[in-house]
């Protein structure tokens, strides 16, 4: 885009007086408002980093001390076996109640083990384990005792020992320090989940906040960037030596916006959605996945914005680097950061590349191609029915094609059919209709000397024909 200025005679006069004070050129301001941007990223990305690293740990906590209570159920079990075998064994005088006393006696060794071999960091619960293991040898010693009176004189001097009460007063005190342990660890558990709720939420409110600031640094720049064109264009030698450079660095400028501001709803949205599934008492296998799901958005927003970035390098010539793109990879990867508005919507989206697999193309073209085409198929899809969504490749007399098909609202062609790749044309009602993205998908095929045809019916479902250039 290119800007004319006409200035009053008055103004020139004005503006070409000396200056006091030395003004920042276009290319200065430009620079030092990208590095502002990639600073506050560079944090944005340290503070997911160490947010995630401490939900890694909370998980590693929670894992520890889920297995360390069903240790310690494991070891009542045991201990409630040699107190079952020994009354079993007095009362009958079956000797196969002694091979559920002994079985008992075994197992508690392993549990007792494990216990230890999942606490030798932690002096406090070594020292829980070692009355816990008091205990329990108390019990033991009971039950022998017992059982050997029974077997040597009968079984009324092995009731006389029971009714002393000893054996009980410890299986009491057994399950009142295994009780005392499992809810310490589950106060442990308590707090590790609530300090992972704290870390998502601290995560999301960075990511806002960035996207808020650069947002706001992108304004501020393009005006600062404005005046200061208009500035420069009063003077006829730069004006004639600076022309092209300003040209295409605010083309690049207003590309990367429009690019940015578009993309980066979709990411927002999905973060958004797949928070909004967690609720308080959701287990812990439902917020595993949901972080699983966060992080591969997040790790394909920083994708994006890095490859964004690399736009604002393009030189003069504009020579669009291609490289051999898989189209799985590139499916995949936008489906992942849609995959807050995929689960919202129940869509199904189906992909075959069989017959083409990969494409010499620009990856942030390729990327924004998908993304538009496959995000609008979720935008407008019909209410009544599931989204479906199929994606294929062909190739045709050596051209490469690519279809996206949905059965949605689709579109009257007969009314709007020569607007659709217009600049903020909407033909449906929807709160995220912005009218950019079929034109900036449309713009970057053509610019790699594609083409994109779209076939449609109304309540049927729309067919996009992405034909690649050669």
């Amino acid at each position: 885009m290119q800007w004319h200025f006409t200035v009053p005679p008055q103004l020139k006069k004005k503006y070409h007086k000396p200056f006091k004070m030395r003004r920042l050129s276009l290319k200065t301001t430009i620079d030092i408002t990208f590095l502002v941007i990639v600073v506050c990223f560079a944090m944005l990305a340290y503070s997911i980093h160490n947010r995630s690293q401490s939900v890694k740990q909370n998980r590693i906590i929670v894992n520890h001390t889920s297995n360390i209570n069903s240790v310690l159920e494991k070891v009542l079990s045991s201990t409630i076996d040699i107190e079952t075998g020994t009354r079993g064994y007095t009362i009958t005088g079956d000797e196969n109640y002694l091979e559920v006393y002994n079985h008992g006696h075994k197992n508690l060794e392993i549990w007792i083990d494990s216990l230890r071999s999942m606490n030798e960091t932690d002096e406090l619960q070594i020292k829980k384990l070692d009355t816990l293991e008091k205990l329990i040898d108390s019990k033991k010693k009971i039950s022998a005792m017992v059982i050997q009176a029974r077997k040597e004189s009968g079984m009324e001097k092995a009731a006389e020992i029971v009714k002393k009460g000893r054996g009980k007063e410890v299986m009491d005190s057994i399950r009142k320090s295994i009780r005392d342990y499992q809810n310490q660890a589950v106060l442990i558990l308590t707090e590790n989940l609530s300090q992972t709720e704290e870390n998502v939420k601290a995560r999301n409110n960075n990511f806002f906040l960035f996207t808020g600031i650069t947002f706001i640094i992108l304004i501020f720049a393009y005006i600062k960037i404005r005046q200061t064109t208009q500035r420069l264009l009063l003077d006829k030698i730069i004006q004639e030596n600076l022309m092209d450079e300003l040209t295409i660095q605010n083309q690049q400028l207003n590309d990367f916006a429009n690019i940015t501001s578009h993309n980066l709803r979709s990411p927002a949205s999905n973060i958004t959605a797949l928070i909004a599934t967690i609720e308080e008492n959701s287990p812990v296998e439902e917020y595993r996945m949901i972080f699983d799901m966060l992080k591969k958005v997040a790790q394909n927003l920083n994708d994006s914005l890095n490859q964004l970035m690399e736009v604002l390098h393009i030189k003069k010539n504009k020579i669009v680097e291609k490289e051999l793109l898989a189209f799985q990879e590139i499916f995949s990867k936008i489906t992942e950061s849609l995959q807050g508005e995929i689960l919202k919507s129940g869509a199904i989206i189906k992909a075959d590349f069989k017959e083409v697999q990969e494409i010499a193309y620009s990856r942030i073209y390729l990327e924004s191609i998908f993304h538009n085409l496959i995000s609008n198929a979720i935008k407008y899809r019909a209410e009544d029915r599931t989204p479906e969504i199929t994606i294929r490749s062909e190739r045709k007399n050596n051209i490469v094609y690519l279809y996206v098909i949905d059965n949605g609202l689709g579109i009257d062609l007969s009314k709007n059919g020569h607007k659709v790749f217009g600049m903020h044309q909407i033909f449906h009602n929807h709160p995220e209709a912005k009218g950019i993205g079929l034109f900036m998908t449309k713009t970057q095929i053509e610019s790699m000397k594609g083409k994109i045809s779209v076939a449609s019916e109304v309540n049927i479902g729309t067919t996009f024909t992405v034909m690649f250039g050669t």
